[in-house]
């Protein structure tokens, strides 16, 4: 009996695969390199207009252009744009500062009908204080490996 409920839950098995949808790995790993890539496309093209058109220093140019990319990435979350490009892209969008100022930003919209001090500025880095955490902690560690084994090398 053991036997034949075994053997009907493979047939089963067997049977829904046909009607999952397949994942589409290329597919969406190249939309996530193109639409990621683009951004950083775009955070350089920025990089480049603030230093040669504006005659700001390379330095702060980057500074110029991150504070863009965070502008624009809150305005597209307000907005809901973030979402669909997100839908669409995966990864893409996320990995870059983009992902973390939308993590921020749909924090706070969440809360603000708290009020802003309660509700968005107290919600603000809810999630995101945990990613921070963790990245100070990883960057801390990496840094020490790093130093041990260039100490043991010397």
């Amino acid at each position: 009996m053991e036997y034949m409920t075994k053997l009907k839950q493979k047939q089963y098995q067997k049977n829904i695969e046909i009607f999952l949808p397949k994942r589409q790995f290329f597919r969406n790993g190249t939309k996530a390199f193109l639409v990621g890539g683009a951004i950083c496309v775009i955070g350089q093209g920025l990089i480049e207009l603030y230093h040669h058109i504006f005659l700001i220093e390379r330095q702060a140019a980057v500074e110029w252009m991150l504070v863009t990319l965070i502008l624009a990435a809150s305005v597209m979350t307000g907005f809901g744009l973030y979402r669909k490009t997100a839908a669409f892209s995966g990864a893409g969008i996320l990995v870059p500062i983009t992902g973390l100022v939308n993590l921020m930003t749909s924090s706070a919209m969440d809360h603000r009908h708290e009020g802003i001090i309660q509700g968005a500025a107290a919600h603000l880095l809810k999630l995101a204080g945990t990613v921070l955490v963790t990245g100070v902690v990883m960057a801390y560690v990496a840094s020490a490996v790093r130093l041990i084994i260039h100490t043991i090398i010397k």
